[in-house]
């Protein structure tokens, strides 16, 4: 099976083997979706998982590693349209509201091009790059999935350095838990 991996950065694919695809994707929605598309159509995986950090909106602990049922971006506002606040319009003009991912979850990851500084209704834990990465899977027709160390609370002033070091030691736990999903769902 060839699986690419997303991440923001080098730091959040360290752990993972050669054996993976990788792409590092740059942050937020719109450079991950660029960047993973280009990766897809290069590697042409079976899979595509976005890997790396989350913050948690209450309902998950700093240190869980956690697989998401679904994403959604919250920035997404054609309400004048007539259209829910979230949704947009694939080329098709289709409605895209949420991407599934992990059917044997139901956490709620939602990616904005801003920091989450507050919980959200419906929302497990916010990040920056899953739904750029899950729209480019969704359009290259390859199934995605997102796996996150949750690593702070939105809300909650956390001091980069003390980012800096949980996230070193979590993202050393992301490769045994993707290895877990995939058996899991493949």
């Amino acid at each position: 099976m060839r699986i690419l991996i997303a991440a923001s950065d080098k730091a959040e694919l360290s752990a993972f083997p050669d054996s993976y695809g990788r792409v590092i994707t740059g942050v937020g929605p719109v450079l991950a979706a660029a960047n993973t598309s280009l990766a897809i159509s290069s590697f042409r995986p079976d899979v595509v998982i976005s890997v790396g950090t989350a913050g948690s909106a209450g309902s998950l602990a700093v240190g869980d590693i956690v697989s998401f049922g679904s994403v959604v971006f919250p920035d997404a506002d054609l309400t004048a349209y007539g259209l829910k606040r979230g949704t947009t319009l694939l080329p098709d003009h289709r409605k895209l509201s949420s991407i599934a991912l992990d059917p044997s979850s139901h956490y709620v990851l939602s990616s904005s091009s801003a920091f989450a500084s507050a919980s959200a209704a419906g929302v497990d834990a916010f990040d920056m790059e899953g739904y750029g990465v899950a729209v480019a899977a969704l359009c290259g027709s390859v199934p995605c999935l997102a796996v996150k160390a949750i690593t702070d609370t939105a809300g909650v002033r956390t001091e980069m350095k003390d980012y800096l070091k949980l996230r070193r030691s979590l993202v050393q736990m992301l490769p045994s838990k993707v290895s877990e999903v995939i058996g899991a769902l493949f």
